[in-house]
């Protein structure tokens, strides 16, 4: 599979066993706003499925499989980036554009302390 096979529209990648990152979809869902990005709703994936392997393969995503990731238009943002450009996504710029005036560096440390973090304080889902 190459980049020119993927699914329209934007897809954020997430952990398909974390009980936080499935209520973070859950949510996503229930705020997406149709036609907030012209011609298509957002879409997910498991960081550790078929589709996510096969862009790995090509070099469309990264390697890690440790942060969420946004794929939309030929760009690829991860972590804390992801998340405000899923926000975007599903017609909440606003809430997005809050958490980019947070400085960089505390953006990056609350990312990565929830991450890592997140099954001792949310759990697994049933299916993992």
């Amino acid at each position: 599979m190459n980049s020119d096979a993927l699914p329209d529209g934007p897809l954020l990648f997430y952990d398909g066993g974390c009980a936080l990152c499935h209520r973070a979809v859950r949510l996503l869902l229930r705020w997406e706003r149709p036609g907030s990005l012209p011609g298509s709703a957002l879409r997910f994936a498991t960081l550790d499925g078929t589709l996510a392997d096969c862009l790995r393969a090509d070099g469309t995503l990264p390697l890690e499989r440790d942060a969420v990731t946004f794929v939309a238009d030929g760009d690829v943002t991860q972590a804390e980036a992801a998340i405000r450009s899923a926000l975007r996504a599903v017609g909440r710029p606003g809430l997005a554009a809050f958490l980019g005036l947070w400085p960089t560096p505390l953006r990056h440390w609350g990312y990565r302390t929830v991450a890592a973090n997140r099954t001792r304080w949310f759990g697994r889902t049933a299916a993992a």
